[in-house]
């Protein structure tokens, strides 16, 4: 019986070990395309590869991917990821890390660069960029919509909601704001120069449905989440994965709306650092640049935040596509 046992114990420590030795299942591949629209705007498509990633600069940014490389056999979940916002607008490139881990973990993640596209534009070309793609003839025979999962990063985290079901309420957002004029990030001027709690410019035509997408399930990075009302979110039932960062100038309420909110209250993960720390380290010719994007607190380590998060977000798609 001891033998027994002894050759029990091995076998599961070993074949623990070698799960934990597995290479990683792929490369990261990654293309551009152009999507036409009224202003037509340019999509990064990142996806499983066998061939060698072979990195590239983009401006100031090292993008670990190669480009145009043919993408792996199979096919894959598909993942939609909206960036933040803010006075530049933000870019998908900020999260590149991201998106190549979810690529080499056997996902194709699709983020439109929304330049300054006001948050009632950036839903309708979440929608262009996923329709481009899945016409691509690279990506359709191998990206599966029917597994479709949905990233969003501050802003894009009510990109998210909105295409998952969210109803924004603007007049509620003026209402949180003159009561809170300490959460500047919630409410300062957004990516048109315009105050996040303007309304949009243009209104939905009543002849044409809400963007909605078939989304299965929701990664949020410290969402813009005060936007929404428990009424505005009834028809967003998916599973939500919620970060949240301790020391982010975000307020709370963003995070508590959801959880209170949301029919299937989101699991939320506190990390160390700022709202920004959910973001790619900065290259050197940035940090200078950009300080209140770049620097953390001396305890927090972004590279340790950040691979902690990669794993999380890959096992919860992976378990929800």
């Amino acid at each position: 019986m001891r033998a027994l046992s002894f050759i029990v114990s091995f076998l599961i420590v070993f074949s623990v070990s070698m799960a934990w030795a597995q290479p990683v299942p792929f490369h990261a591949g990654i293309a551009r395309i152009s999507v036409p629209a009224e202003e037509p705007f340019d999509t990064f498509v990142w996806y499983p590869t066998r061939a060698e990633e072979v990195p590239w600069q983009a401006g100031p940014f090292t993008v670990s991917a190669s480009r145009n490389a043919a993408i792996a056999d199979g096919e894959f979940p598909v993942l939609l990821l909206s960036h933040g916002g803010g006075r530049t607008g933000g870019g998908p490139l900020v999260l590149r890390g991201l998106a190549a881990y979810l690529a080499r973990q056997g996902f194709i993640v699709v983020s439109p660069s929304h330049g300054k596209t006001r948050l009632s534009g950036r839903p309708l070309q979440i929608m262009a960029a996923l329709e481009a793609m899945m016409a691509d003839p690279r990506f359709k025979a191998h990206a599966n919509p029917a597994k479709l999962g949905m990233l969003g990063f501050s802003l894009g985290g009510a990109v998210a909601l909105e295409l998952a079901g969210g109803v924004p309420n603007f007049r509620h957002l003026a209402a949180y704001c003159a009561m809170h004029p300490d959460d500047v990030q919630s409410c300062n001027p957004g990516p048109s120069g315009d105050s996040n709690t303007a309304p949009p410019k243009r209104v939905q035509s009543a002849d044409l449905p809400p963007p909605r997408l078939p989304l299965k399930a929701l990664a949020l990075l410290d969402p813009f989440g005060v936007l929404f009302e428990r009424d505005g979110l009834v028809a967003v039932k998916m599973p939500v994965l919620l970060f949240r960062p301790k020391q982010s100038r975000l307020g709370e309420e963003n995070t508590r709306a959801l959880v209170a909110g949301l029919p299937q209250p989101p699991r939320v993960q506190y990390v160390p650092g700022g709202h920004f720390v959910l973001t790619d380290i900065c290259p050197v010719a940035l940090m200078k640049q950009a300080p209140e994007v770049c620097e953390d607190a001396q305890d927090v380590d972004r590279a340790a935040v950040q691979a902690d998060i990669e794993v999380k977000i890959a096992q919860f798609f992976r378990d929800r596509l």
